[in-house]
């Protein structure tokens, strides 16, 4: 909540923090602090709990921020515990320097989150001396600002974000990458490098993480970029901003770059994490000469063309993308799926079938893993066309490209499936992903026989049309549509209905949806209410017991499952 937004309502911290048998708040070493010592001070309410995952991360940093202010004496941090039992409460608290609710205190709690309106954690809760709070948004604060914004008060906190604006504005390599306490990057030998050093030459701000396998498997392909440039003479540097927990993990893995980096757990890393959007690892945000960001994220550009992509500015990207256009107008199924000695597919039982004999056909390119749900619940849709379509057309074919974790997992998955593979840990499915931008899978790619894409939405066609969505080509699909327009002419634009008797629903298009009426999954055609999300399906909203074309659309309902949004499961 904006701190303009609170009640303006001072709490009297006496009656809020203590009961008619206790008059005190405890610390981590049992000692015991009377609540009337707080009189006058800004207090801090901090809402969290040992097992919540984002509590555990933030605490070392408003750990940090109270120990940097400490010296103020004017303020205090109250911890209000969620955790489940007194051993978990005493473990955590026991890492934190301030004051806490005694956990037997389970009422105090939760009166301070009802009050509070609490509905997640961590939060933090800033009061002024008076008891007014000032802003419902302290771990956004701290993480964002940091003690840069004590007294934290709207105006500071107003002052900080003008102070943000000018700074994007005006922005400089300075402004970037030099804070208050620190003008330097460092090199792997330790080394302090004035960023004074680094005006006026292409920067690259590398934020990576040495745990996560694609920033491991693009730090070799940035090196050879980074020393092929190098040895030009070009005037570019990296920075390395890292993200890593552990300070030996970090030494381990800038130890084997060979640029520069911000010091360990510097403040600035996750400022400029922030600051530039980050939302994707590896991430190679590039600063031109003049300190201005020429790109948020070349990571891609770099890995599939290499030094070609330097300097890394609009109109080099204009004629990257004219070379993409030119290979994509010449693709060929051998030129997507031939490398080096690598010119085949796999069969059951691992019998090698050459491209070659792949050459005319129409193929899907299927990116899926057997840990992915969204991927096993398509995976029955897939089977039932790929069956229909192979029973018209023998000159049609599918290859699985797995993202699974080990061969035992590809074998089992693949062991369900009627058609062809890369063969598990094969190279070309990093090209591939690369060559069509595969984020997410399930993914379903269409080659037609000349060897070009067709489309890259195969998925969401196979979905909706099952197999009469073949071939897959643009014109295919709007003779479709055209039918299905036809359908609803029939249909009337607004009804009452029985399972939905506030409101009328209304005929719209929708891309998928769940029925309300038959629990079943849905495709283009509902009978919508907006205002409470509600759908029926043409058969259940009409009661008719005669199937339409909707009914091939109503399976495989997308399950559930980390690093999955219930549709498709995206890479972290």
């Amino acid at each position: 909540m904006d701190s303009e937004n609170v009640d303006g309502v001072a709490h009297d911290l006496v009656s809020l923090l203590t009961r008619e048998d206790r008059d005190f708040l405890v610390r981590n070493n049992g000692h015991q602090v009377k609540v009337e010592s707080l009189k006058g001070k800004k207090i801090w309410l901090y809402f969290s709990a040992s097992w919540c995952g984002p509590c555990r991360r933030f605490t070392p940093k408003l750990v940090e921020a109270y120990n940097e202010l400490s010296s103020n004496d004017d303020f205090e941090i109250i911890f209000v515990s969620g955790d489940n039992d007194d051993e978990s409460f005493n473990g955590y608290f026991s890492k934190m320097p301030w004051l806490a609710i005694p956990f037997s205190d389970s009422d105090a709690r939760d009166q301070l989150n009802e009050l509070f309106k609490v509905m997640g954690i961590p939060n933090l809760v800033m009061l002024d001396e008076s008891g007014k709070v000032l802003s419902e948004d302290g771990v956004d604060i701290i993480q964002e600002y940091g003690v840069e914004a004590y007294p934290f008060t709207p105006e500071k906190i107003k002052e900080m974000k003008e102070k943000e604006e000018t700074a994007r504005k005006e922005q400089s390599l300075r402004s970037i990458l030099v804070s208050q306490s620190r003008d330097y990057v460092i090199s792997t030998d330790g080394k302090k490098v004035p960023v004074s050093e680094l005006e006026g030459k292409f920067v690259g701000l590398f934020f990576s993480l040495s745990s996560y396998k694609a920033c491991l498997e693009f730090t070799p392909t940035l090196v050879d970029v980074y020393e092929k440039l190098r040895a030009k003479g070009e005037s570019f540097e990296i920075v390395m901003i890292s993200l890593d927990d552990e300070e030996e993990s970090f030494k381990k893995y800038f130890g084997s770059m060979p640029w520069l980096a911000l010091p360990f757990r510097d403040k600035s890393c996750e400022k400029l994490a922030r600051y530039f959007e980050l939302s994707a690892l590896p991430t190679l945000v590039v600063i031109g000469p003049d300190g201005k960001t020429l790109h948020s994220n070349v990571a891609e550009a770099i890995q599939e063309h290499g030094i070609q992509a330097y300097p890394f500015t609009p109109e080099k990207f204009a004629e990257l993308e004219e070379i993409e256009k030119a290979k994509r107008e010449a693709q060929t199924l051998e030129s997507i799926l031939v490398s080096g000695d690598r010119d085949f597919v796999i069969g059951k039982d691992g019998v090698k079938i050459p491209v070659s004999d792949l050459v005319g056909k129409n193929i899907l390119l299927y990116f899926s893993a057997h840990w992915c749900p969204p991927c096993r619940a398509f995976l029955p849709k897939l089977i039932e066309a790929y069956q229909k379509i192979k029973t018209k057309d023998e000159a049609f074919e599918v290859i699985f490209i797995s993202s699974d974790k080990d061969q035992t997992s590809f074998d089992e998955f693949f062991s369900g499936m009627p058609w062809l593979a890369l063969p598990f840990g094969d190279k070309r499915k990093a090209s591939l992903s690369r060559t069509f931008k595969v984020h997410g899978i399930p993914s379903l790619i269409a080659i037609g026989p000349t060897g070009r894409t067709v489309t890259t939405e195969a998925r969401n066609l196979v979905m909706i049309h099952g197999a009469d969505a073949y071939p897959f080509t643009e014109e295919h699909i709007k003779e479709i549509e055209a039918q299905y327009e036809e359908m609803a002419k029939g249909w009337p634009e607004k009804m009452k209905h029985a399972l939905h008797e506030e409101h009328e629903l209304v005929l719209t298009k929708r891309r998928v949806y769940g029925c309300n009426g038959c629990e079943k999954q849905g495709h283009l055609w509902s009978f919508y209410c907006e205002e409470c999300d509600f759908d029926l399906h043409p058969k259940c909203a009409l009661e008719e017991d005669k199937g339409t074309k909707d009914d091939e659309m109503e399976k495989a309902s997308p399950g559930e499952g980390w690093k999955c949004d219930g549709e498709v499961c995206y890479k972290a």
